[in-house]
C-alpha cells in the first residue's frame, strides 16, 4: 500500500493538473497498489463515444465490471456538508450531488458509457474524491439512488478494510460487492411461517415390516462393512468391479466416479481393482523384490469407497501368491482411537507390534527374546549395565529382567527389531495406517507423518489410506511437500452388484439347513421361507436396470457404498416396504413411491431433514434472504457443462457472482452449496464434501442430475419435503400444516384411500405456493424464463401425470395397515 496517499493528494492540488497526472499519480495507486486491481484485467482509455472511460474492469471474459472517469485534481467536486467531522465515506442520494455542475456532467459522461456497452456501475474522481454509483436499476428512478461517497483519499488508508471490501479486485470480481454497496435497496427480509411447529404428531415413530425382527441382525451383519472375521463374506462377495457409471433415466450422459483434474496434477493414478490389488499390489510386490524400504503409499478414495474393504482383501483375505509368501503385513485401525497425539502415536506403534509379532516372540521365554530380538542391546548391557555380576545370580537376573521389562516398553524399538527379524528369513513388511480420515486436519497430517516415520524407520513400505479433501488441505499447510507420486484413487464399486452378490449369499445361508443356525436363531420354516422369498423379490428389482429401486439407492448413495448399504438396509426393514403385498404376489414392479419413502423416513411418519439422508432441496437456507430454488438453480447451471464422459468443472467465484448479481443472495448460495457438497449432490476439485474458502471449482454428480431430473419432481418426495419447509405465505403454511394433521388422524383410522388424497391435495398446496414464488420471482429478478421452461412448469406437468397413477395405485391397495 501507498505509505502516503493523503500528503500525494495535497501535492497536486498544489499543483493542479490535468486527467493524465490525476490518474498515474494518484488512481494508479489506489487502484493497483491498495485494491490490487490487476493491470491485465484494468483497461486504461478504453474509448466508447463520444468520450473515454479512463478505466474499465473487466471480467476474465472481457465483459465490464465497473467504469471510472478521472477529472484532473484541480475541477474541485462540491459535495454537501458532512454529517459528522472527519467523515471519509457516506451515501449521498444521486439528485443530491448533481446540484454540482461538475459532478452533473461527468457522471451523466460515464453513465452515457455504460448504457452504451450494459455495464451496471461506474465513478468519477478528482484523484481526492470519489462518487461510485448504479447506473440503472429496474423499477427506479436513477437520481433517486444512492452514491457511495469517498471525502477523502485517508478513506483508503484509515478505513482500508472497509475499501478492500467494497471496492478490492477480489471483492468485485469473487464476492460481487458492487451489489452489496451500491444497490439501492436489496429485497427486504419476509416473514418466515415453519409448518412443522406446529403438527402435534410431527416425531410420531413407524413400526418396521412384519420380517424386520428376523431379518435386522441378519442384514447387519451381512450389509455392512466387511469386518476382518468375516472371511467368507469377504471371498463371495467382494466387488472388484470399479470406476463405474450409472446411467440414470433422463440423463444425457455418464458421470464416471474417477480422478478430478486436480489429483491428476500431482501425479495420482487411476486405480483399477484387478482383484490382485492393482497398481498398489505392483507397487508394494516390487518394493520387496528389490528390499526397497522407505516408501509411503497413498490410497485416496471418497467416503465409503471401500478404501479398507480393498485393503484388508489385498493384505489378509486374499493376497496374491507371491506376497503372502514373501510378505508379513500389519493392518493399524485408527476407527476407535480418539484424537490425541499421545494416543495416536502409542495405539499406532502398539497396534504394529502386535501385528508383527505374529509368531508371539514377545510373550516367549527369556531366553528367546534375547537370542531373538534384543540381542543387540543385550551385548550393549553385558558390557556396560550387567559387567561384573555373576551371570545367574539373583543380582543379574534383577537388573537383566529390568532391562527387557524396559525394552518391551518401547514399542519403536520392538517393531524396528520385529521387521530386522522378518528381513532375515527373506519376508518384507509392509504396514497400513487406516481409518484416520475420522480426524480433523491436525490428527490426518499426524497420522501421515508418522507413516512416514515408520517407513523410514523399519525401512518397510506404508500405505495410508486418505480422503482427497485431507490431502488437498495438508497441501496447502505443507504437510505433504515431500509427497511424489505414490498416490492411487480407488473409485467406489457398482452399488447394483454389491446388493446382488450379499442378496445372494444370504439367501444362500438361509436356505442352508446345516448352515442357517451361523445366521438366525429363528427355526420358523415359514419365516425363514418368507425371509428368503422376499430377499428374491428385492434381488430381481436390483437385477432391473430401469427399477427406481436400483438408480435411487445409487444416485443417493452417490458413490458411498457404506451409506448405500445403510439405505438398502433401511428400505428392507421399513414399516413403509409392501413386504405381505410382494410374499402374496410372489414378484413386485417397484414403483418409485414405493421406494422413496422407506429409505426417507424408515421409521417416522413424517420427513425431518435432520434425521433423514436425504436433504431437502426446495429448503429456503438463509433466514435473512433465500430461494426455494437456490439449489435447483446452482444444479441447472452446472448440469450444462456435461459432456464426454463427465462434467466440467464450474468456478465458485462465476456461481456466486450470478446469484449475487441477480438474486443478490450470497448467503443463501453459500448454505444450498455446502447442503449439496454434504450429501454428493455436487463435488468440488479438490473433493471437500463441505464448503470454504478453498473450494474454488465444482461440478455436478450423478445424484445432482438425478435430483434436478426426477427425484425433484415426484409426488411422494415433494409430499414428504413439504412438511418440513419454511413459508414466505402464512396462509399455505396453515393449509400445509392442517393437511399434515388430517391426514394423521387418518392414519390412525386406517384409512388409506382419503389419506392418499389428504396427501395429493397438500401436495399440490405445495407446488402452487413453489409455482407463484417462481413467478414472484421471475418479475422482481427480470429472469426472462421462456413459458413452459420453469420449475414449477415441470413441477405441475408431474404431478398431473403421477396424481392419476396414485390414486389408481391406492383404490387397488388392501392393505391399510398401520405404518403404510
Amino acid at each position: 500500500m501507498h505509505k502516503d496517499l493523503g500528503a500525494l493528494a495535497v501535492q497536486l492540488k498544489g499543483e493542479g493538473g490535468n486527467e493524465a497526472e490525476t490518474r498515474h499519480k494518484v488512481i494508479d495507486v489506489v487502484l493497483h497498489d491498495v485494491l490490487a486491481w490487476p493491470r491485465a484485467r484494468t483497461k486504461v482509455e478504453e474509448y466508447i463515444a463520444p468520450g473515454y472511460a479512463d478505466y474499465v474492469l473487466t471480467k476474465p471474459n472481457g465483459d465490464f465490471l465497473f467504469l471510472i472517469e478521472a477529472k484532473r485534481i484541480g475541477k474541485a467536486f462540491e459535495l454537501p456538508i458532512p454529517h459528522k467531522n472527519g467523515e471519509t465515506s457516506c451515501y449521498i442520494e444521486i439528485k443530491k450531488i448533481q446540484s454540482d455542475a461538475n459532478i452533473r456532467a461527468a457522471m451523466q459522461q460515464v453513465r452515457d458509457y455504460c448504457m452504451d456497452v450494459g455495464c451496471e456501475y461506474a465513478a468519477i474522481t478528482n484523484g481526492a474524491e470519489w462518487i461510485a454509483f448504479k447506473c440503472f436499476e429496474k423499477g427506479k428512478r436513477w437520481d433517486e439512488l444512492k452514491a457511495f461517497v469517498v471525502r477523502d483519499l485517508s478513506f483508503f488508508t484509515e478505513e482500508s478494510t472497509k475499501a478492500k471490501n467494497a471496492f478490492s479486485y477480489i471483492a468485485i470480481s469473487e464476492q460481487a460487492s458492487l451489489v452489496t454497496t451500491l444497490s439501492s435497496a436489496p429485497p427486504k427480509d419476509r416473514q418466515v411461517f415453519i409448518a412443522k411447529d406446529r403438527i402435534g404428531p410431527y416425531s410420531h415413530p413407524i413400526t418396521s415390516n412384519k420380517l424386520a425382527s428376523t431379518l435386522r441382525p441378519i442384514v447387519n451383519r451381512f450389509f455392512g462393512v466387511i469386518a476382518d472375521d468375516q472371511i467368507e463374506l469377504m471371498d463371495r462377495c467382494y466387488v472388484a468391479d470399479r470406476n463405474y457409471s450409472e446411467v440414470l433415466t433422463g440423463m444425457r450422459s455418464v458421470i464416471k466416479d474417477s480422478l478430478t483434474p486436480y489429483f491428476e496434477e500431482y501425479g495420482v493414478e487411476q486405480l483399477d481393482d484387478t482383484g490382485k490389488g492393482g497398481a498398489i499390489g505392483g507397487r508394494i510386490t516390487k518394493n520387496i523384490k528389490n528390499v526397497r524400504g522407505g516408501e509411503v503409499l497413498v490410497l485416496f478414495g471418497g467416503k465409503g469407497a471401500g478404501k479398507s474393504t480393498f485393503v484388508r482383501r489385498l493384505l489378509k483375505h486374499t493376497p496374491p501368491r507371491w506376497l503372502k509368501e514373501n510378505s508379513i503385513s500389519a493392518v493399524v485401525d485408527m476407527l476407535e482411537v480418539p484424537e490425541d497425539r499421545s494416543r495416536i502415536h502409542t495405539e499406532i506403534w502398539r497396534r504394529l507390534v502386535n501385528d508383527l509379532d505374529e509368531e508371539k516372540i514377545l510373550a516367549a521365554s527369556r531366553e528367546t527374546l534375547l537370542r531373538e530380538l534384543f540381542s543387540d542391546r543385550f551385548e550393549i548391557a553385558a558390557r556396560q549395565d550387567l559387567s561384573g555380576l555373576p551371570r545367574g545370580g539373583e543380582l543379574y537376573n534383577d537388573r537383566l529382567n529390568g532391562l527387557i521389562v524396559t525394552w518391551k516398553a518401547d514399542l519403536e524399538y520392538c517393531a524396528v527389531r520385529l521387521a530386522q527379524r522378518w528381513a532375515r528369513i527373506g519376508k518384507g513388511v509392509v504396514v497400513v495406517i487406516d481409518n484416520t480420515d475420522q480426524y480433523s486436519g491436525p490428527g490426518q497430517d499426524f497420522c501421515f507423518t508418522t507413516a512416514q516415520e515408520i517407513s523410514r524407520s523399519l525401512a518397510c513400505v506404508t500405505l495410508i489410506s486418505m480422503r482427497e479433501e485431507r490431502f488437498h488441505n495438508s497441501k496447502i499447510h505443507g504437510v505433504l511437500d515431500a509427497y511424489q507420486n505414490s498416490g492411487f484413487h480407488l473409485s467406489s464399486p457398482k452399488p447394483s452388484t454389491v446388493f446382488l452378490k450379499r442378496l445372494e449369499y444370504t439367501v444362500e445361508m438361509l436356505r442352508d439347513d446345516r448352515r442357517r443356525p451361523e445366521v438366525t436363531h429363528v427355526s420358523d420354516k415359514d419365516t425363514i421361507n418368507d425371509c428368503c422369498k422376499y430377499l428374491e423379490i428385492v434381488a430381481s428389482g436390483i437385477r432391473d436396470p430401469s427399477s427406481p429401486l436400483n438408480s435411487f439407492l445409487t444416485a443417493c448413495g452417490h458413490g458411498d457404498i457404506r451409506l448405500t448399504l445403510d439405505l438398502f438396509r433401511s428400505f428392507l426393514l421399513s414399516g413403509y416396504t409392501n413386504v405381505q403385498e410382494m410374499l402374496d404376489a410372489g414378484r413386485w414392479n417397484f414403483q418409485i413411491h414405493q421406494v422413496i419413502k422407506p429409505v426417507m423416513v424408515p421409521t417416522r411418519y413424517f420427513y425431518d431433514e435432520q434425521l433423514s439422508d436425504i436433504p431437502n432441496i426446495f429448503q429456503a437456507r438463509d433466514s435473512r434472504l433465500a430461494s426455494h430454488f437456490t439449489s435447483l438453480r446452482i444444479l441447472r447451471r452446472l448440469a450444462k457443462n456435461i459432456g464426454n464422459g463427465s462434467t466440467e468443472f464450474v468456478s465458485i467465484a462465476e456461481l456466486r457472482a450470478y446469484f449475487a448479481e441477480t438474486f443478490r443472495m450470497v448467503d443463501d448460495f453459500y448454505l444450498c452449496m455446502d447442503i449439496l457438497l454434504r450429501h454428493g449432490f455436487v463435488e468440488a476439485n479438490n473433493r471437500l464434501d463441505f464448503f470454504n474458502d478453498t473450494v474454488d471449482q465444482v461440478r455436478t454428480t450423478n445424484y445432482g442430475l438425478y435430483m434436478l431430473n426426477e427425484l425433484a419432481f415426484t409426488f411422494t418426495y415433494l409430499d414428504l419435503v413439504c412438511s418440513d419447509c419454511n413459508y414466505y405465505d402464512e396462509e399455505v403454511c396453515n393449509s400445509i400444516t392442517s393437511f399434515a394433521n388430517d391426514e394423521y388422524r387418518l392414519f390412525l383410522a386406517r384409512d388409506r384411500a382419503e389419506r392418499v388424497t389428504i396427501r395429493l391435495k397438500r401436495t399440490e398446496a405445495f407446488i402452487s405456493y413453489l409455482a407463484c414464488e417462481e413467478a414472484r420471482e421471475n418479475e422482481v429478478f427480470d429472469l426472462k424464463i421462456p413459458v413452459g421452461e420453469g420449475f414449477s412448469d415441470k413441477l405441475v406437468a408431474s404431478f398431473e401425470a403421477e396424481s392419476k397413477r396414485v390414486l389408481a395405485s391406492a383404490g387397488k391397495q388392501k392393505y391399510n395397515r398401520k405404518g403404510h
